[in-house]
């Protein structure tokens, strides 16, 4: 298990006062980052192999909200590594080691010029330790949204959004919905299914679904291929 402790500083805080979704993904992969950093198998390790993790899906479940200059506990664990597929739990404990935010993750492993999908070898996990924090929350593979859906706006991908792998950061696709959503309604469960990488230069068609149980984005590119599906509900 691997953790590090921080504080909720005002720089992750929106408008509202709240630490929105995009920044909840931020402190969870900063966190396996630090981790494969301190192993040795982290960026510029993979760089050199050329190979990189990719996140194929994630759920988030928020417990409760968190506070500003609140202590945390930031932490991460390898679960399971298949030969295309592996998983990866998260969390953000408060000062008292009680659960703010659960999550689970499904990643991959690329060639990071040829941009496609490789086998998971011994040889990238093996510094890793397999546990699990809590009870799986079984993040899905496939999102389905039901009805026509709305277009609400689209945003252009700018290199601001793009992280070392050459494409939209996990989180951005979280931030460049954030003014979409509703401003009277705070969901505490985010599923997101990643299908397809984004670069720097194409626009993102956003499309909402009013669901029986949630909300849906759908972001597709301009010939249609789908970037990413996300469900935000309350449970």
């Amino acid at each position: 298990m691997y953790t590090y402790n921080t504080k909720v500083s005002y720089s992750r805080l929106d408008k509202t006062g709240k630490v929105p979704y995009h920044e909840i993904i931020n402190y969870l992969q900063d966190c396996s980052t630090f981790q494969s950093e301190e192993l040795g198998v982290g960026v510029e390790h993979l760089k050199a192999q050329n190979k990189a993790w990719v996140m194929l899906a994630h759920k988030i479940q928020i417990l409760r909200e968190l506070q500003l200059g609140e202590e945390i506990i930031v932490g991460t664990c390898p679960t399971d590594f298949g030969k295309v597929m592996a998983t990866r739990q998260f969390f953000i404990k408060d000062r008292t080691g009680a659960f703010v935010v659960k999550a689970e993750s499904i990643w991959g492993l690329i060639d990071i010029q040829e941009r496609i999908p490789i086998r998971i070898r011994e040889e990238d996990y093996c510094k890793y330790l397999k546990e699990t924090a809590f009870d799986s929350i079984r993040p899905s593979r496939k999102l389905r949204f039901t009805g026509q859906g709305e277009i609400v706006g689209d945003v252009k991908v700018h290199g601001i959004d793009i992280d070392t792998n050459g494409h939209v950061n996990n989180a951005n696709y979280l931030r460049m919905i954030s003014d979409y959503l509703p401003k009277d309604g705070y969901y505490n469960q985010v599923e997101i299914v990643y299908n397809k990488e984004a670069l720097e230069g194409e626009n993102i068609i956003c499309t909402k679904y009013c669901e029986e149980d949630g909300l849906g984005m759908s972001l597709k590119n301009n010939d249609g291929e789908t970037h990413a599906q996300i469900k935000f509900k309350k449970i």
